[in-house]
């Protein structure tokens, strides 16, 4: 168990500054919000942002589950050894010039690993951004909050990592943990994705990954834990250029990507191309997984519905031939203009009222496996931003047989109220047909991988 990563009673930063200008100082101001002791660990102050400090990690009273490392290259190993002496558990170091440097870098790190082992520790890092759990508020990095969410991010890159999880804060996408690995002299992906598949919190992983230093490892773990949770990745590194520039970058070796791409596969991790696509498929896991490969479209503008019907023929699903008694009660309330096969094209005249009754025709249908919504959100006639959304959720609700439900609302900020209560209801809700689509394909992937459906 790694709980004492992400669930610490204690956590010291060694490095912890009072200079705005340095990464101790952002490390111990976010950790200021956590419940557990915190304590502030600098040779030259007496006070860290208004908290009695330390001169070593040795002099802190009571146990420490947690030590983040800040310090400058030249004191991380004295600084590691202190902390095998006052018997700390986990260690997460941020300090660079390691492994990624080249050999003498490589040499040294596996000496910071061999002094962690001596003394029963585990380290994260070094040349990491450092770990979050938005469940209990531990921000151990030196970047903001990730919003709260389930989905557990695993990043090679720190500063790629920070990124995604700035983005997500801009798009209301949540996190449930953010673990930049850096070079991974010891913890790796396997260990963390082991550890990741039995928590509560945590529904599904998504990992960039730029290299592995133990590609068998990793296909035996991703084996077990992809029959328990989802796993995305998004690898970097597929061309020469790419490979070569992920081995400079964390010093881990690229290797060819079609070697990956059939480990991929075999062990049953789904792959991502694009940032976009790897959050898609990970935020579609707040649903049930489905029984089937067919999809029921319903939507107030034809143009989406169409798009989408394309991209989810070209990721391998097929839209689902309604029953003719769907499509006989879809004519008895629907506008005769409206198209009553699947896509099912209400109109741009559809009210909540109408969205409510197709949605649980549809999602009652022995032929659809798969229901996704969409609306761009009218804005005339009187019509709320939240009827459409109200109506599907109150169809889920009523009908409640464990199918699965997309949204795709695509009007912009007009969409964001009704994003939003879907969100908070668990329907994960999208703004382009392609990203809907791959949240579908992901969850048919991981029925594969479960054993729901056939491959």
């Amino acid at each position: 168990m790694l709980d004492y990563f992400f669930k610490p009673r204690s956590v010291a930063v060694i490095g912890a500054s009072n200079d705005p200008k340095k990464l101790g100082y952002e490390v111990f101001k976010n950790l200021q919000k956590y419940g557990g002791n915190v304590y502030p660990v600098n040779v030259k102050e007496e006070k860290v942002q208004g908290v009695k400090a330390y001169k070593s990690v040795k002099d802190i009273p009571g146990d420490v589950d947690l030590a983040i490392i800040i310090v400058p290259k030249k004191f991380v190993k004295q600084t590691l050894i202190e902390c095998g002496e006052k018997g700390v558990k986990g260690v997460v170091i941020i300090t660079a010039g390691f492994g990624e440097t080249g050999a003498e870098g490589k040499r040294e790190e596996r000496e910071l690993v061999e002094i962690a082992h001596s003394y029963g520790m585990r380290i994260i890092g070094p040349n990491c951004v450092g770990i979050m759990n938005t469940h209990n508020d531990l921000n151990a990095t030196f970047i903001m909050d990730a919003k709260k969410g389930s989905i557990a991010f695993i990043s090679q890159s720190g500063a790629l990592g920070a990124g995604i999880v700035y983005k997500t804060v801009k798009e209301g996408i949540g996190f449930s943990k953010f673990i930049s690995i850096g070079n991974m002299a010891d913890l790796d992906f396997a260990e963390l994705m082991e550890y990741l598949a039995d928590t509560e919190e945590d529904k599904a992983m998504a990992l960039y990954i730029e290299g592995l230093r133990d590609g068998r490892k990793f296909m035996e773990v991703a084996k077990r834990v992809t029959k328990k949770k989802p796993v995305i990745v998004l690898k970097a590194g597929k061309s020469e250029s790419g490979a070569r520039a992920a081995s400079s970058h964390t010093g881990s070796l690229a290797g060819s990507y079609r070697i990956y791409e059939a480990a991929f596969k075999q062990s049953g991790v789904i792959v991502a191309e694009t940032i976009d696509e790897m959050l898609s498929m990970a935020r579609a896991f707040t649903q049930p997984l489905p029984r089937g490969r067919s999809v029921a479209i319903m939507t107030n503008a034809g143009g989406p519905g169409v798009l989408t019907a394309d991209e989810i023929d070209k990721r391998g699903l097929k839209l689902a031939n309604l029953e003719e008694k769907t499509i006989e009660e879809l004519r008895s309330f629907l506008p005769p203009m409206a198209a009553v096969k699947n896509p099912v094209d209400m109109i741009a005249s559809a009210r909540g009222e109408d969205y409510y009754r197709t949605a649980k025709l549809l999602l009652s249908d022995a032929n659809v496996d798969m229901l996704i919504a969409i609306c761009v959100v009218p804005t005339f006639a009187g019509m709320s931003p939240t009827e459409h959304a109200e109506g599907v959720i109150r169809a889920v609700e009523e009908v409640n047989n464990g199918k699965p439900v997309l949204a795709l609302f695509m009007a912009g900020r007009v969409s964001e109220p009704a994003k939003e209560l879907l969100e908070r209801y668990g329907i994960p809700t999208y703004e382009r047909p392609e990203d809907v689509a791959a949240g579908a394909h992901a969850l048919v992937r991981q029925a594969e991988n479960v054993g729901l459906l056939e491959k």
